[in-house]
């Protein structure tokens, strides 16, 4: 770095890939540093490279470890196209590190550039191809649940329900792989979690069970019909997380009574495994759960309902291999 006259010596410098492939010849002594996960270091990294992941609370203490001289040359980059980097950089400035350059290329631009990568898996993806395969799914009941939240003017409640069985055909379609199925949960597995080791909470369950709400003992499943399940166009070129890619349209049938349900939904494929995120409010009224709803009651006081309940649902399928 020049230092200009009257102008002090700045510690951070964006740099080129030219720079960082001459990093370790240039400084002996300096850190060439990927601030990724180490399971992901593990998988690919820049030769040379020393990991510390910037998403780490003990991201400073590595870095006391990696490089207690705050004169250290330090060459941070992260995956290229994101924020890893400047990130890490303002943090190894904010710990005192004098001698602080930033790559924004990252392992993108390395790759691309048909450099040699080091690691377990170099020729890898970093991320997972965010497509489903085609094929079969059946859900695995225990490792998903359905999330519920209930309100009232005075009180709200939460808890969860089980899954009894399910599946998810994937075919090929205009923008990629859609999905048709069926997910059947159990409606008399309703857990009030808020309330758990209060005497109130057996009170509470005897009335979701009753006839005022799901009658369960007459209507002891829920269904969910997937008529379609269909990506966004944007969702297929990168798996934001926590952002819906996936859009379903099906059938919901509780007490008997089927309905129309429109949900956004995030599908996440993973080592032949496809996890299916739902979250949605649901007018209850709609199935002819009318207890405590003002749209059909007066003077309801204390017992007065809303009529929306909240739902999360985790739906994890493992996909079946034809022998």
């Amino acid at each position: 770095m020049i230092e200009e006259p009257g102008r002090p010596l700045c510690p951070r410098r964006i740099v080129i890939l030219e720079e960082v492939k001459t990093f370790l010849v240039d400084f002996p002594d300096g850190l060439l540093l990927n601030i990724l996960p180490a399971e992901l270091h593990a998988r690919v990294h820049i030769p040379g490279s020393k990991q510390a992941c910037v998403f780490e609370r003990a991201f400073p203490e590595h870095m006391e470890k990696l490089a207690p001289d705050p004169a250290t040359p330090i060459l941070v980059y992260g995956a290229g196209a994101s924020l890893d980097a400047a990130v890490a950089t303002a943090k190894l400035l904010g710990l005192g590190y004098l001698n602080v350059r930033m790559w924004p290329g990252g392992l993108k631009t390395w790759r691309s550039a048909g450099l040699p990568l080091e690691g377990e898996q170099p020729n890898t993806p970093l991320e997972e191809d965010c497509v489903p395969a085609d094929g079969s799914y059946e859900l695995l009941p225990l490792e998903g649940d359905i999330r519920w939240t209930g309100r009232s003017s005075h009180a709200s409640h939460y808890g969860h329900l089980f899954l009894k069985s399910g599946r998810l055909l994937m075919k090929k379609g205009r923008y990629g792989p859609e999905g048709t199925g069926e997910i059947v949960a159990d409606m008399c597995s309703i857990v009030a979690d808020d309330l758990a080791g209060s005497p109130w909470q057996r009170v509470l369950l005897s009335h979701l069970a009753s006839e005022d709400f799901f009658h369960s003992a007459l209507y002891p499943e829920a269904r969910l019909r997937i008529l379609r399940l269909f990506p966004l166009k944007v969702g297929l070129r990168r798996n934001i997380q926590g952002l819906p890619n996936y859009r379903l349209q099906g059938d919901i049938t509780v007490r008997g009574r089927t309905e129309q349900a429109d949900i956004p939904a995030l599908l996440r494929p993973a080592s032949g495994r496809l996890t299916l995120t739902l979250r949605t409010d649901l007018d209850r009224t709609r199935w002819g759960v009318l207890y405590g709803s003002s749209k059909f009651f007066r003077c309801l006081g204390m017992y007065g309902v809303d009529d929306i309940i909240s739902l999360e649902a985790r739906l994890v399928f493992r996909r079946q291999i034809r022998t």
